[in-house]
C-alpha cells in the first residue's frame, strides 16, 4: 500500500446534553472538504473516526465529510445510562447535527455505527438523504437468549482486559484473509484508542436491538456493502437487512472481510460516490 492519507485534525463541539443524553456537553468528530453535499460516517462498536481515514481522502472534493466520536469514543463524554437503546444513540447524532448546523446529510455506518444509522434514519428521517450500511449489524436482540448473553460477556470481558489486549486479539476476526501489514496496523491502532465504558454501554445497545423489527420504516435508497469473509457480520446477515428495506440494494466484495472502508478503500469508495451521487 502506497503512503497512508493525512487525517483530519480532530475537532470538539458543544452539544445539548439533555438532547444527547450524554454526561457532558463534549462531542468530538473529524472533518474535511467542502463539497455541496454533507456526508456523516459512523464508526463500529471497537473503532472511531480514524477507520475512517480513506473515505476522507477519497470522498472529501465531493463532500463535506464528517466522521464522529459517538458517546463513549475518542473524547466525546458517555451517555448518562449504562445500559443506552440505539435510539438514545441516534438522538446523540442528532444533537450533533443541531451543533453544527446541519439540515440533512448523507449517513454511511460501519458495523455498530450501521446499526446507529439505520436507527436515526427511521427515528430522524427528514434529516436522511441517502443511507450506507457496511458491514451490517442487526444488533443482537434476535439471537437466542442464550447466545445473546455470550455475545454480552464476551464484550465485558474484553472490555475488561483492555484496549491494548483487545488490539492485540480482536483485529484477527475483523479483517479477511488478504488483509496487508499496513491494514493490520491500522486495525489494531483503532482498537486500542476504545474506552472500557463506552465499548460496555455499545455493547448494551446492541443487546437490545433488531434492526430488522424497524427497517421497514427505512425511507430513503440504502446500500448495504459486504465483504465475503465478514466473520463478525456474514453476507447472510447483510442480506437479510438489505431485504428487510424498502429501497435497498447489497453489493458483496470478494476477500473482503468486516472492514471493506480498510481492506477495499478503493471499491468502497466508488460505491459510496455512486450511491450518493445517484
Amino acid at each position: 500500500m502506497s503512503a497512508l492519507p493525512a487525517l483530519p485534525e480532530l475537532q470538539l463541539i458543544a452539544v445539548d446534553p439533555q438532547a444527547a443524553g450524554m454526561e457532558d456537553a463534549r462531542m468530538s468528530f473529524m472533518q474535511t472538504g467542502g463539497g455541496p453535499d454533507t456526508l456523516l460516517l459512523l464508526h463500529g462498536i471497537g473503532s472511531n473516526s480514524t477507520a475512517w481515514r480513506f473515505m476522507f481522502e477519497a470522498l472529501r472534493a465531493d463532500y463535506r465529510v464528517i466522521a464522529w466520536n459517538a458517546p463513549g469514543y475518542y473524547l466525546t463524554d458517555h451517555l448518562r445510562v449504562e445500559a443506552p437503546t440505539n435510539w438514545q444513540y441516534a438522538d446523540a447524532l442528532a444533537a450533533l447535527f443541531d451543533a453544527l448546523g446541519i439540515v440533512s446529510a448523507h449517513v454511511a455506518g460501519s458495523s455498530f455505527g450501521s446499526m446507529v444509522a439505520a436507527s436515526f434514519a427511521v427515528r430522524h428521517p427528514q434529516r436522511v438523504r441517502r443511507l450506507a450500511l457496511l458491514g451490517a449489524s442487526r444488533g443482537q436482540k434476535w439471537l437466542p437468549p442464550e447466545e445473546r448473553a455470550r455475545r454480552l460477556a464476551m464484550r465485558d470481558a474484553t472490555a475488561a482486559e483492555g484496549a491494548v489486549a483487545m488490539s492485540q486479539k480482536r483485529w484477527r476476526v475483523l479483517l479477511g484473509p488478504n488483509a496487508d501489514d499496513t491494514v493490520i496496523r491500522l486495525t489494531r491502532e483503532v482498537l486500542m484508542a476504545t474506552h472500557p465504558r463506552g465499548l460496555k454501554q455499545a455493547a448494551r445497545a446492541s443487546d437490545s436491538t433488531d434492526v430488522c423489527e424497524f427497517a421497514a420504516g427505512i425511507a430513503v435508497p440504502t446500500l448495504v456493502i459486504t465483504g465475503s469473509d465478514d466473520q463478525v457480520n456474514p453476507p447472510a446477515l447483510g442480506q437479510s437487512i438489505a431485504a428487510a428495506i424498502p429501497q435497498s440494494r447489497i453489493e458483496i466484495l470478494p476477500g473482503i472481510g468486516h472492514l471493506p472502508k480498510l481492506e477495499a478503500p478503493g471499491a468502497t469508495a466508488r460505491l459510496l460516490h455512486d450511491h450518493f451521487g445517484a
